[in-house]
C-alpha cells in the first residue's frame, strides 16, 4: 500500500497520468482541428486524420448538433432533428457503398470523419446567414449579397467534399466532383421528399 498504490504497473505515478491525459486530449483535438481547417483549403486529406472510431462518433454528434442549431430557426425542431439524422444516414451509407465497391472499406472511418468534420465548419459558417432574420424585410441588394454568399459556401463545400472523395477513393478530381454533386443533390432531394415542411 502507499506509494505503490499511486503507480500503475509501468511505474508511472497516477497523478502524473491524470495531469498528462487532459493535455494529450487537447493536443489531439488541436491537431484534428488544424487538419480539418487545412482540408478546407485542400491541403490535407482524410488519411491525415487519426483512425479513430470514437473520434468519428464524437464528430458525428457535433455535426448533428451544429446542423440543428443552424436550421432550428427556419423549421420545426422535430423536422430539423429528422433531417439531420437523415443527412448523417446518407453520409454513412454513401461512404460505405462507394468504398466497398472499390474494396477500400478500411478507409471508411477516416472518410466519414473528414466529411462530418468539414461539415461542422460549413454549418457554423452558414449559421450567421441563415439566422440573419426576416429576409423579406431586407433590401434587394442585401438579399443578393447573402444569396451570393450562400452560393459560394455551397460551391466551396462541394469542392471540399470532392477533394475528400478524390483522396479517399483514389480517383480523378472530375469523378470526385460528380460524386460530390450527386451526394449534395441526393441529400437535398431526400430531405424534401422524406421530410417535407408542413404546409400549415
Amino acid at each position: 500500500m502507499g506509494v505503490e498504490d499511486s503507480q500503475n504497473n509501468t511505474g508511472i505515478n497516477r497523478d502524473t497520468l491524470n495531469y498528462c491525459y487532459p493535455k494529450i486530449y487537447i493536443n489531439v483535438a488541436m491537431t484534428v482541428a488544424q487538419t480539418i481547417i487545412l482540408m478546407l483549403l485542400l491541403k490535407t486529406a482524410p488519411q491525415d486524420l487519426p483512425y479513430s472510431i470514437s473520434l468519428m462518433g464524437r464528430l458525428i454528434f457535433l455535426y448533428f448538433i451544429s446542423g440543428i442549431v443552424v436550421v432550428v430557426g427556419l423549421v420545426e425542431p422535430s423536422l430539423a432533428i429528422g433531417r439531420m439524422l437523415l443527412n448523417i444516414g446518407i453520409i454513412l451509407v454513401f461512404s460505405y457503398v462507394v468504398l466497398s465497391s472499390l474494396n477500400l472499406s478500411t478507409r471508411f472511418v477516416q472518410m466519414v470523419t473528414a466529411l462530418v468534420g468539414t461539415g461542422i465548419v460549413f454549418n457554423l459558417l452558414a449559421w450567421p446567414v441563415l439566422s440573419y432574420g426576416d429576409m423579406e424585410k431586407e433590401s434587394a441588394a442585401a438579399i443578393q449579397i447573402l444569396s451570393m454568399f450562400v452560393l459560394m459556401l455551397i460551391s466551396w463545400e462541394i469542392l471540399v467534399t470532392a477533394h475528400i472523395l478524390r483522396n479517399a477513393l483514389s480517383t480523378k478530381m472530375t469523378q470526385a466532383v460528380i460524386l460530390s454533386m450527386a451526394l449534395f443533390f441526393v441529400t437535398l432531394t431526400l430531405s424534401q421528399l422524406v421530410l417535407p415542411e408542413s404546409s400549415s
